[in-house]
């Protein structure tokens, strides 16, 4: 059975910024919870823009795109056969 290694983190790491005498532990928490996530959508998000933008900017020859589409098959090929005689 697999642990959950986020909630033993956030245990481990988010206690540590909060105050021994506050008031209100438990609130405390979940604010610093509700900030850490508001954190990571707002970087999920910059990289989603950044990502539609760079796609947007970089046009690929068809070419180009066939060369790759080539080369990562083979490179995934040879992986899978080498997965399928190993030991």
């Amino acid at each position: 059975m697999p642990k959950p290694k986020v909630a033993e983190f956030f245990l481990a790491f988010v206690p540590q910024f909060i105050s021994p005498d506050a008031d209100h532990k438990a609130l405390a928490f979940i604010l610093l919870g509700c900030i850490f996530n508001f954190n990571g959508m707002l970087w999920c998000h910059l990289l989603a823009v950044s990502a539609a933008f760079a796609s947007q900017r970089i046009q690929a020859s068809q070419r180009l795109v066939l060369w790759l589409n080539r080369t990562i098959g083979a490179v995934f090929a040879a992986l899978g056969l080498k997965l399928a005689l190993s030991k």
